[in-house]
Parts: structure tokens; C-alpha cells; sequence
């Protein structure tokens, strides 16, 4: 599995801020990250006659901007264990543009957005940007999301999404690896979310029945990908779903929901130039309103093996 050593959060000038910055202190307190880059893209554009009218203007507003972040950091990023911390703040026309050359160069290892609800549902175009084109782990934190975790004092239940394959099982490893640095217990669920195939009558079964087929192999295949894990003494819960609505997000979420889960960790697994090897259900699930954090786990090679295949083209 491949260590979170070095973290980027991108900060907005929001009220969200000091929400992202908390859970930035609670993430670093259960986890191995090193080094934790807090960053602010700014938009001063002023024009040629402004900027003679107002040389300092531009200089004034970014010390004016760095200050008061600089204040919520240092009010609200007290990890229990010293690491490294840095700010840095941009003035650029693209806010995305910055935060994707910074993972690069830096060697960022997980980038931690805030997820604001809109109207129709959806989170912020800028998170789901950020979350199609980071080359690294994604961490969404909804507003709110560090006084859940006051609340409820921690990750004691986290779902994570199942499909079997080498991305479920890393999400599935970063979920113990946390449960085991949390003193208190934790539950970890996982779910599986079956499809019964639409062409299931040609068997002579009824949905019922070849539901309870599917379930049956959906076991069988979970029980062989246990084995394979190290689960490090955290207890572990299988729940098996069957996707009756063809929407498996909504799936993840109702069981988020029906549980109480203080977050969700799922794998990556993009196959189109679309999702950007976010994959569907990750995107999906990442740019729905969401009341708790997600993190999307990726494998690097995953992303450099896919610009490798673009640039063949």
C-alpha cells in the first residue's frame, strides 16, 4: 500500500477554511503523513490603469489574504505530533491549474478539498475538478465535517465499497491501517453492491431468485478477498447490497446514512478518459451532496500509466 506521507489542502477563503484545516490536524493525528502544504489560489486582477493608480494594491491584498489564513492555521492546526507545515499563496487566473502543479512538484501523496452543497445537489465545480485531475488520493470534507468528528471523536465506523479488485483493496487497507491508530474500537463496513443482469429471465429464474444467486456469489467472492487481508484486529463487517435501482452511489449513500458512518473509503478505478481514472462510481459518488468525508484512494501508477497511453496517441 502506498504510504500518505505528504498532504496538500486547498484552501478557499471560506468559512470551510477552518473546517479543512481541523480535519487536516485530525487526518495527520491517524495517519503517517510527514509534511502538510496548506495552499490559497487568489484572483487579483487589476487592470493596467488600476495597477498605476494603485501600485501596492495587488502586493497589499495578497499580505492582507496570507495573514488571515496564516491566523486560522495557526489557531486551528495543533496536531498531537510534530510535522512539517507550509503555506503558500498564488495569485492566478486558473485556481485549479496551481494546486495540480503543486501536487507534482511537491510529490503530494493525498489532496484535501472542502465540499460545498449547492443547489441541485451537487458539491462546487472546483472540488470535482480538483477531484478528476489530481494525480494522487482525493480527501472531500463537507461542511461540517470536523465538528462531526468532534462529535463523534473519531473514525469509529468507516464503509468502504467493495468490487473485489486491487483498488478495493487498497481503499480497503487505508481504512485498517487508520482503524488500527484509533484507540477507541472501529467498525469497518463493507459493502458489496450487486447487479442482477437485465437479461436474467433467459435463465427461467425470477429476480428473486437469481438475486439471491448473485448474493450468493457476491459471498463467496468476499470471503476469498478477506483471506487475503490483513485486517490487524479491526472488525470488520460485510454488507451486501442489491443495486434494485441501478445506481449504486445511491446504494453507498443509504447505507452511509442508515449507519451513521463517519466517513467512506473507496478505490479508484477509471477506465475512461471521461472519469479520468477517477472512475464512475467514485466521481459520481464525490460530486453528490455528501454528509461525510470520502476519501478516494489511487494507484499512481494507475494515473502515470494513463497519461503514458495519451501520449501514444
Amino acid at each position: 500500500m502506498q504510504p500518505i506521507r505528504k498532504i496538500l489542502v486547498a484552501l478557499d477563503h471560506s468559512s470551510l477554511d477552518s473546517e479543512l484545516v481541523d480535519y487536516a490536524q485530525f487526518f495527520v493525528d491517524i495517519s503517517e503523513v510527514t509534511t502538510v502544504h496548506f495552499m490559497h489560489v487568489i484572483k487579483v486582477s487589476l487592470s493596467t490603469q488600476m495597477k498605476k493608480e494603485f501600485p501596492n494594491l495587488e502586493k497589499d491584498t495578497l499580505t492582507q489574504r496570507t495573514k488571515q489564513i496564516e491566523a486560522i492555521i495557526s489557531e486551528h492546526f495543533k496536531p498531537k505530533r510534530n510535522v512539517e507545515h507550509f503555506f503558500n499563496i498564488s495569485n492566478q487566473e486558473n485556481r485549479i491549474k496551481p494546486i495540480i502543479n503543486a501536487i507534482k512538484k511537491e510529490g503530494i501523496d493525498m489532496v484535501m478539498v472542502g465540499s460545498k452543497n449547492e443547489h441541485n445537489g451537487s458539491v462546487g465545480t472546483f472540488t470535482q475538478r480538483i477531484a478528476r485531475k489530481s494525480p494522487c488520493h482525493i480527501l472531500s470534507v463537507p461542511v461540517t465535517g470536523s465538528l462531526h468528528i468532534k462529535r463523534t471523536h473519531g473514525l469509529n465506523k468507516m464503509l468502504v465499497p467493495l468490487d473485489f479488485s486491487d483498488h478495493s483493496k487498497q481503499a480497503l487497507e487505508r481504512a485498517i491501517l487508520i482503524g488500527a491508530r484509533i484507540k477507541d474500537p472501529v467498525e469497518i463496513l463493507c459493502q458489496n453492491v450487486y447487479t442482477v443482469p437485465s437479461g436474467y429471465h433467459y435463465s427461467g429464474k425470477s429476480r428473486d431468485e437469481f438475486a439471491k444467486l448473485m448474493k450468493k456469489h457476491a459471498v463467496e467472492h468476499y470471503n476469498e478477498f478477506i483471506a487475503t487481508i490483513d485486517t490487524k484486529g479491526v472488525k470488520i463487517t460485510p454488507i451486501f447490497s442489491d443495486n434494485i435501482n441501478e445506481d449504486k452511489t445511491s446504494d453507498i449513500r443509504d447505507l452511509a446514512k442508515k449507519e451513521d458512518v463517519d466517513g467512506i473509503i473507496m478505490g479508484s478505478r477509471g477506465k475512461t478518459a471521461a472519469a479520468l481514472l477517477l472512475g464512475s462510481v467514485a466521481e459520481k459518488l464525490v460530486s453528490h451532496e455528501n454528509k461525510v468525508p470520502i476519501l478516494v484512494v489511487r494507484k499512481k501508477d494507475d494515473h502515470e500509466n494513463f497519461l503514458s497511453r495519451l501520449r501514444k496517441l
